[in-house]
């Protein structure tokens, strides 16, 4: 890496700011140039119309160009003219440039795009690899992607004269589609995670962004789809079995992590006993604050009521034997109940 992809690192120029900062444009860059070390030495620094920067540090006595800058081992002079030149681009990525997440442009456009559709920040969560970040589904917390850069060895086991580290992303994704999915350009079996349920996607242009928008969307979705659930109704505290007569729509206590789009079966206690309605959740999240003295309720969600029940069809004696022996608060539905339910 070079002192100038070292210092310019994660960070993308702003072009409307250079020309201001000093910098000239010309056919094919903005080149800037700037004496230091008391005008011993001249600093040349181009920025191509890609972001990509680069230098020369020219020797004013000499007029070539000062090498021992690049060298490995230096003297106490070209340390001294080597911390000079930083401090010099340190000052133009703060004056003109901007903090990107990730190295790489396609990298940085699709956590860009994630945020502006999901409002999902990545979350750099590994101390000891600072290029590694995570995208999480916010109500799960569980990721569904993972943003890496590595060597271009790690992730094929081949050795490359042009690749050394690239950025990848694993995606989740159902097993059954993994094969299909790893036939694209630049697709591998999951990298450091479940080589069986995870995708690693090269970031470097192979696969289009349009490409990338939907792998990300179908790993997000794993995490997202909707679920049924079970919530009791205790006629006791609540008139549930007159609730739906003049509306479908009804405000329920939200004590689960219940999403948009998912179902939910009430079920109403003594003297019921019986699952009666089925229920679409049509908004979650929504604030409360009642306090009584059988119940707090901090939030709240809306149920669109979809179908009734006679209370015959699925009493408690039926649910036992689906394995539900009671039903004391929120929980999900075994899989052969939730087919009866549907028909």
């Amino acid at each position: 890496m070079t002192i100038e992809e070292e210092v310019f690192q994660k960070q993308r120029p702003d072009f409307t700011k250079l020309t201001a900062a000093g910098f000239t444009k010309r056919k094919r860059d903005y080149q800037f140039e700037q004496d230091f070390m008391a005008g011993q030495l001249r600093a040349e620094v181009r920025v191509d119309f890609t972001g990509h920067v680069s230098g020369t540090v020219i020797d004013n006595g000499t007029g070539e160009e000062y090498l021992p800058l690049r060298a490995v081992h230096c003297g106490p002079f070209a340390a001294q003219v080597k911390s000079g030149y930083i401090d010099l681009l340190g000052e133009i990525a703060r004056r003109c440039f901007v903090p990107e997440p990730f190295h790489g442009a396609q990298a940085n456009r699709l956590s860009a795009w994630i945020q502006q559709e999901f409002h999902d920040q990545p979350e750099f969560v590994f101390k000891k690899l600072p290029d590694y970040a995570v995208f999480r589904e916010p109500q799960s917390q569980k990721w569904y992607g993972l943003v890496m850069n590595i060597s271009w060895a790690q992730l094929t086991g081949k050795t490359s004269a042009s690749q050394d580290k690239v950025e990848v992303i694993d995606l989740r994704c159902p097993q059954e589609e993994q094969a299909a999915l790893l036939q694209l350009d630049g697709a591998y079996p999951g990298y450091h995670l479940n080589k069986k349920n995870w995708i690693c996607v090269l970031l470097d242009g192979t696969l289009t962004d349009e490409a990338l928008h939907r792998l990300v969307l179908a790993s997000r979705k794993t995490l997202t789809k909707p679920r049924s659930w079970l919530f009791p109704a205790n006629p006791k505290y609540y008139d549930i079995m007159h609730a739906f007569a003049d509306t479908d729509l009804l405000t329920w206590k939200q004590s689960a992590r219940v999403r948009v789009g998912d179902t939910v079966f009430l079920y109403v206690s003594a003297p019921v006993k019986a699952i009666i309605y089925r229920c679409r959740v049509v908004k979650t999240d929504i604030p409360c604050d009642y306090r009584g003295a059988n119940l707090k309720i901090d939030r709240v969600m809306q149920l669109q009521l979809e179908y009734r029940y006679d209370h015959t069809q699925f009493p408690l004696s039926l649910l036992r034997q689906y394995g539900v022996k009671s039903v004391q608060g929120p929980r999900h539905l075994p899989a052969a109940l939730l087919e009866e339910l549907d028909h």
